[in-house]
C-alpha cells in the first residue's frame, strides 16, 4: 500500500502522514513538484525520524534535467534517509543509467506501452495509472483494459502499482486485474475523514495483498 501526498498544500498533511505511518503505512510518496529543496527538506524533517526509510522522495524531472547542484541535493537526502526506492518521470529513465550506484531502487509511473520501453532494470516499482477515474484530476480516465496490459507483462522484476481512483471498494478488484500494490491520493486527501479511508484501505491492503 502507498500513499501519495497532495501536491497542493493541505493543512493537516504532516499530522495525517505521521499518523498514517504510525499505523503502519508501507510507503509514503512525497510529491511536491513546486517546493524548493528547502521547502521539501523541511517537510521530511517533520516526519518522525524512526519512519523516514519509508519516505519515497518524487525527483522532479526540471531538477534533473537543468538543476545538477539541486539534483545532488536530492541524492543526498534520499541516501541520508536509507529509504527502498526514489521516485521519477519515465522520461528521465536513460539518465538514471548514469547514476545508477547514486540512487536506491527506482520507482516510475507508466500511462501506455510506449513508456514501458523506457524501462530499466534498476526500476523495481511501476504506478500504472488511471486504473479508475481519477478523484484528484478531473476528466482522467482509463484509456487501457488493464487485465490484458498485465497478463502481457513483460518485465517480471518490476511490481506494478495501480493509480487513479484508487477507493476502499476498489481494492478487490484491483488485486483480480493482477496489480502487486496500489496507491491512494484523493480518496484520502479529499476525504472529510482521511484517516477513516485510510483504516479502511489498510485492512483490505493486508487482506489481499499480504
Amino acid at each position: 500500500m502507498v500513499v501519495i501526498t497532495p501536491p497542493y498544500h493541505h493543512p493537516k498533511e504532516i499530522s495525517l502522514a505521521n499518523a498514517m505511518l504510525e499505523r503502519g503505512l508501507p510507503l509514503l510518496h512525497i510529491r511536491k513538484p513546486d517546493f524548493t529543496f528547502e521547502q521539501l527538506q523541511q517537510w521530511v524533517e517533520n516526519i518522525s525520524y524512526q519512519h523516514h526509510d519509508k519516505l519515497v522522495i518524487h525527483i522532479p524531472s526540471p531538477v534533473i534535467n537543468n538543476y545538477p547542484k539541486v539534483f545532488k541535493q536530492y541524492v543526498q537526502l534520499i541516501n541520508s534517509l536509507k529509504t527502498q526506492y526514489a521516485h521519477l518521470s519515465t522520461d528521465n529513465c536513460s539518465f538514471v543509467n548514469n547514476h545508477a550506484q547514486k540512487l536506491p531502487y527506482l520507482s516510475t509511473s507508466v500511462h501506455n506501452s510506449t513508456e514501458c520501453e523506457k524501462l530499466s532494470t534498476r526500476h523495481q516499482r511501476v504506478f500504472l495509472s488511471p486504473v479508475f477515474d481519477s478523484i484528484s484530476k478531473i476528466a482522467y480516465q482509463p484509456t487501457l483494459h488493464w487485465p490484458s496490459f498485465l497478463a502481457d507483462w513483460k518485465y517480471p522484476w518490476i511490481q506494478t502499482v495501480a493509480l487513479g481512483g484508487i477507493t476502499p471498494a476498489h481494492l478487490a478488484t484491483v488485486r483480480n486485474m493482477g496489480f502487486d500494490d496500489f496507491a491512494v491520493l484523493g480518496a484520502i486527501w479529499q476525504a472529510a475523514e482521511p484517516l477513516k479511508i485510510f483504516d479502511l484501505c489498510y485492512k483490505q491492503d493486508q487482506l489481499l495483498f499480504r
